[in-house]
């Protein structure tokens, strides 16, 4: 990110070119900062097509950049085109030597690293939590960060299950009013299970109707509510064609890698 591409962010955004380089900095900092343990993020909707799998593949595009050891990435989304497919890796078999990994040379067995990723898409994921807790589980720990494409799940279902398995929930949901609203109304819950992950709220303007909901939503909010402008590069499933959005990116990718846990 240069510096004319930061004066080209409208003031809405950060107020003045010069507050948006601090940001950005401190962004930065946080997602190539030390983490203690691995930090295992979920990226989830509550409906189909909020754009679930777009939102996890970019935030592993803007944490592979920026850390030097390679990250996982995990799908066990139900749909064909998940976060695997955009990072060109197909299913994968079970592996005895990946179940009883020991080192990082056993975990990445069967597995590539392309680009600072490693990527997993078990073979069935029809059980998604059963797909993590036997694919995923097992090699997580050998990395520092950890992206899942969860998809999306239903909150009577399976969202609770997903949740609990992750420590930091990204919920993906339309930065339309209604969508947005109703995706609040799981957050409480989420953050109460006994897990305890922390969620960071994500609104798509799919509706290109601005980030006024999630203003909104923000004020008062002891969680981070994050938007994502409408880019027609995501929405072409490629990278970010505006500033904006590459830096909403980056700040998401903070929200969700920083252990402090503090609001970006």
């Amino acid at each position: 990110m240069t510096v004319l591409d930061l004066r080209a962010v409208s003031t809405a955004v950060f107020g003045s070119s010069a507050n948006g380089r601090v940001e950005l900095t401190a962004w930065d900092a946080a997602i190539r900062g030390g983490l203690s343990t691995t930090r295992r993020v979920g990226v989830v909707s509550l409906s189909p097509g909020a754009g679930t799998s777009t939102v996890a593949h970019q935030i592993v595009r803007v944490i592979a950049a920026r850390r030097s050891d390679p990250m996982l990435a995990v799908d066990v989304s139900s749909g064909a085109t998940g976060l695997a497919a955009r990072l060109g890796a197909g299913p994968v078999a079970p592996d005895e030597t990946r179940a009883a990994a020991r080192t990082t040379a056993e975990a990445l067995s069967g597995l590539e690293e392309r680009k600072g990723v490693v990527a997993l898409r078990p073979r069935d994921v029809d059980d998604a939590v059963g797909a993590w807790l036997g694919e995923a589980a097992p090699i997580a720990r050998f990395f520092d960060v950890a992206v899942s494409d969860f998809g999306a799940r239903h909150p009577v279902v399976d969202l609770a299950a997903c949740a609990a398995l992750c420590d930091v929930v990204c919920l993906v949901a339309d930065a339309r009013r209604s969508a947005a609203e109703h995706a609040r109304s799981v957050v409480d819950a989420l953050r109460e299970l006994p897990e305890a992950p922390s969620v960071v709220l994500t609104l798509v303007d799919h509706g290109r109707e601005g980030d006024g909901v999630a203003r909104a939503l923000a004020i008062g909010a002891d969680h981070a509510v994050v938007a994502i402008p409408f880019d027609a590069g995501l929405a072409a499933g490629g990278r970010a064609r505006r500033s904006a959005t590459h830096l909403a990116m980056v700040r998401l990718a903070a929200a969700v890698v920083d252990a402090t846990g503090r609001r970006p």
